[in-house]
């Protein structure tokens, strides 16, 4: 469950928090792989901050501004869809992106 923290953190400072929140993992969102080959704890890292940006997104209307050329942000959807491949190499399947919510959908992925 998100925490209305996170929410109002993420919404106020949104470059600033994401920067902090997934920063150190900038080469494992590049590509599939090297997310799926990390630890759990920081995959876990990423699938949450995923979430706050999307809840953000869907919530308050904050996301990447592509008008900015030099805007820092992943779009939220861009990043929902690296998580749920990420995951989904992790798990060795393939996994259809069915719009539920992206906390309980990783969970049902690591579940099998």
């Amino acid at each position: 469950m998100l925490t209305d923290k996170e929410l109002g953190l993420a919404r106020e400072h949104p470059r600033g928090t994401e920067q902090r929140m997934i920063g150190p993992y900038r080469a494992a969102l590049n590509d599939v792989r090297t997310y799926a080959a990390l630890p759990l704890k920081d995959r876990d890292a990423i699938v949450r901050w995923a979430a706050i940006r999307c809840a953000v997104r869907d919530r308050f209307g904050v996301d990447r501004d592509q008008a900015n050329l030099a805007e820092p942000l992943i779009p939220a959807a861009t990043l929902r869809a690296h998580v749920i491949a990420g995951e989904a190499t992790a798990a060795g399947r393939t996994i259809e992106d069915d719009g539920s919510d992206l906390l309980a959908l990783v969970a049902g992925i690591r579940m099998g």
